[in-house]
C-alpha cells in the first residue's frame, strides 16, 4: 500500500521541533520522507532531536531559533535555503 502522504524532496521548518507536540510533527514528516530543519532555542535539546530523526533514516538540521525576534527567524530562513 502506497501512502497519500510523501514529502519527498520537502523541506519542513518545525518550530520547537525539539520537543513535545512538535518532534512528534517532525518525526511525522520525517517518516513521510521530508527533510527537517529543527528550529528552537535550546541548542542542546536541537541537537538530541536531530540526533534522533537522524537515527530514524532523516536528514535533519539545528538552527537555534527565537521566532520572537524577527532577525533571527530571517536569519532561519536564509539558513534554511542555504542547506
Amino acid at each position: 500500500m502506497t501512502s497519500s502522504f510523501d514529502l519527498h524532496g520537502k523541506v519542513a521548518i518545525v518550530t520547537g521541533g525539539n520537543g513535545g507536540i512538535g518532534y512528534g510533527i517532525a518525526q511525522g514528516l520525517a517518516q513521510a520522507g521530508a527533510h527537517i530543519v529543527v528550529a528552537a532555542r535550546d541548542a542542546v535539546k536541537n541537537a538530541r532531536a536531530v540526533a534522533h530523526l537522524q537515527a530514524l533514516g532523516a536528514q535533519a538540521l539545528s538552527l537555534i531559533t527565537d521566532v520572537q525576534d524577527e532577525a533571527s527567524v530571517q536569519a532561519m530562513a536564509q539558513a534554511t535555503v542555504d542547506w
